[in-house]
């Protein structure tokens, strides 16, 4: 009994703190668009308007601190309390929209098949609101979506060379520092389940501009059980989410502008698009398309431009800090014509291909073809098939479309150029989670119109595909889940949870509990870093700069390297990395690299968890030593 009430009073105070950052967020963003006298027609509207404008703002604000102080507990309630005094009146706003906000809600729940489907929405957002309050325990989440921004805690953030996928740190990174700082990694979880959870409700007033409640609400659960989505807001801890949400919401400004007196919502517009775009990369596709579409309603290149300067302002630091710190603001894409940082060839090719599709051509009919298969084929394109079938079946009734509709149209710009961008690019399915609703909106907007022409075999057909969809989703996500919930319920204790879920875990408490209060760092081998609580440094030279094979070629020069970055220790996990193996096994020989400590783990095998086949292998800690041992 005592297990169960300590994870939901444990739980119940992460989400206290969770409403807390919500609330001040909600309240700033609303004091910026009371000043800029912004007012949309729909309450809800302004509600997610202000929680967007709030969440960019305090995005960028940790940015800033983070790379000028660093994130601690004092510095991240300075943040919050300086937004808090800064919201002013918005506080009284804020209450007074939340009152005008139930009304609007109530009335979409009017009708029986409404209020079916918002039982299921509450039921997969309740289910992955409890798997969001399970220890971390992503595989991308542990080698540094976590990993990164928790390094960086207590001090400036500083370029981590030893780690590739660091540089990818975005603005969604600031918050899941924000929240480790404040709560620890569940409220960090949190944070990115609440992204999904609003992505969910601009996606819903997109799509009930576009269809019938009942239809938008059908779009809004098909985006919250597919397994792409399911995972990604509950346990991946992943921070594209946010992007998808700022789309949502500068599609939505988009569709404000009614005039020239209403020109004030291109900016806002421009605003979202660059805070979609600091997430991430890929995400500059969002505030071309939007700029392109305000110079197009506007015939104005001087809003055109005052929307570049907001989406720059909202989305650009981190380019920024990459080019102090490289002189390459997509590092490392761009370092060999303008960067200032020695290259590791061979980490830089496995991040490439890290990064692309095996089956990634350029060619015009293989794009045709990564168009038409991309959700069906997980193996050649990253876990695409984890969107589901909805949006393939329904592809055809775009025709039915109401494309004389404003936000249709740009809906489906988006949704083109984010297409057209992931594939002359990477081909990576799982990375248009963003462009995930605005299919959805599209092609429900389609079946919603074809439905309504009274097309019974239609009709027929897209009920019975979206109730098999439902299904299915529902034994999928509820298997998945289970896997969870024990703990989120308080029924197992973290440590057993970790120990049976979270990968690499049973290696780093190995190396924890041998380097308790030793001196220098530990050089390991293993992915997923974020439960190491001594100095280390990343020895993969596949994800590390350092690490790089053709320089460290004999002893003498990887031991000059690991004095240099006053490395003692160096992990065996069970074998040395193929491309450094043999200078490593030649300082075993030579006695510099001598065994102090040994155990044996459990690992998964293979590349997923998801079989849960599990193998032991050694793990040998190496001390480092000056004078030969033989």
């Amino acid at each position: 009994m005592a297990g169960p009430l300590m994870a939901l009073i444990s739980s119940a105070g992460s989400l206290a703190l969770l409403l807390a950052l919500f609330a001040i967020a909600t309240a700033f963003g609303n004091r910026v668009l009371a000043f800029l006298r912004l007012t949309a027609e729909r309450p809800l509207d302004n509600f997610l308007f202000a929680a967007g404008t709030g969440f960019a703002a305090l995005q960028l604000f940790a940015a800033i601190t983070g790379f000028t102080f660093g994130h601690t507990p004092v510095s991240a309630g300075a943040i919050l309390a300086v937004m808090g005094v800064a919201a002013w009146n918005g506080w009284a706003s804020l209450f007074r929209l939340g009152q005008e906000t139930f009304p609007d809600l109530a009335a979409v729940f009017s009708s029986f098949l409404a209020k079916i489907l918002g039982f299921c929405i509450l039921f997969f957002a309740g289910l992955e609101l409890l798997l969001a309050t399970a220890p971390l325990s992503g595989s991308d989440a542990m080698h540094y979506h976590f990993t990164a921004p928790l390094l960086q805690i207590g001090k400036p953030e500083q370029p981590i060379f030893w780690l590739t996928h660091s540089f990818f740190i975005g603005l969604g990174h600031e918050l899941i520092a924000l929240g480790l700082a404040l709560g620890g990694d569940r409220l960090s979880l949190l944070l990115i389940f609440m992204s999904g959870c609003l992505t969910a409700l601009a996606l819903f007033q997109l799509a009930r501009r576009l269809m019938p409640v009942e239809w938008a609400l059908s779009a809004v659960l098909t985006f919250l059980m597919a397994p792409m989505v399911f995972w990604q807001i509950s346990t991946a801890g992943s921070p594209d989410i946010w992007m998808g949400f700022y789309v949502l919401l500068a599609t939505l400004a988009i569709g404000q502008v009614a005039g020239p007196e209403t020109h004030r919502w291109m900016l806002l517009a421009g605003f979202y698009s660059g805070a979609a775009a600091g997430i991430k990369y890929t995400g500059w596709i969002v505030p071309a398309v939007i700029v392109l579409c305000v110079l197009w309603l506007s015939k104005s290149v001087r809003w055109a431009a005052l929307c570049s300067v907001a989406a720059l302002v909202a989305g650009a630091f981190p380019m920024l800090r990459n080019f102090i710190w490289t002189g390459d603001p997509f590092f490392p894409f761009l370092n060999r014509w303008i960067g200032k940082i020695a290259m590791n060839p061979h980490s830089l090719n496995l991040l490439r291909a890290d990064v692309h599709s095996p089956a990634f051509s350029s060619q015009p009919l293989h794009v045709l073809y990564f168009f038409s298969t991309m959700g069906l084929m997980s193996p050649d394109y990253g876990l695409g098939n984890y969107f589901g079938p909805i949006v393939l079946s329904f592809l055809p009734l775009l025709i039915f479309c109401s494309w004389n509709i404003r936000p249709a149209r740009l809906t489906g710009a988006l949704w083109l150029a984010m297409l057209a961008a992931n594939a002359l690019t990477t081909q990576m399915a799982r990375f248009l989670l963003p462009a995930f609703p605005l299919a959805l909106a599209l092609v429900f907007c389609g079946a919603a119109a074809a439905c309504h022409k009274k097309k019974t075999l239609i009709r027929c057909g897209c009920v019975a595909t979206i109730t098999a969809f439902a299904f299915f989703c529902l034994a999928s996500d509820s298997l998945y889940a289970r896997q969870f919930l024990p703990v989120s319920l308080g029924l197992q204790s973290r440590e057993t949870f970790l120990e049976r879920m979270a990968p690499d875990y049973g290696a780093a408490t190995f190396v924890n509990s041998a380097l308790a209060h030793q001196p220098g760092y530990a050089l390991v081998f293993f992915r997923h870093l974020y439960y190491l609580r001594v100095p280390y440094v990343n020895g993969d030279p596949g994800t590390s700069w350092l690490m790089d094979p053709d320089r460290l070629t004999s002893p003498q020069l990887l031991l000059t390297f690991l004095k240099e970055q006053n490395i003692r220790w160096v992990v065996k996990s069970p074998d040395y990395p193929d491309a450094l193996a043999g200078v490593f096994e030649q300082c075993e020989k030579d006695g510099r690299l001598v065994p102090e400590a040994r155990s044996e783990i459990e690992v998964f095998e293979g590349n997923s968890r998801t079989l849960m086949n599990r193998v032991k292998v050694p793990i040998i800690l190496m001390r480092v030593v000056e004078t030969p041992i033989r």
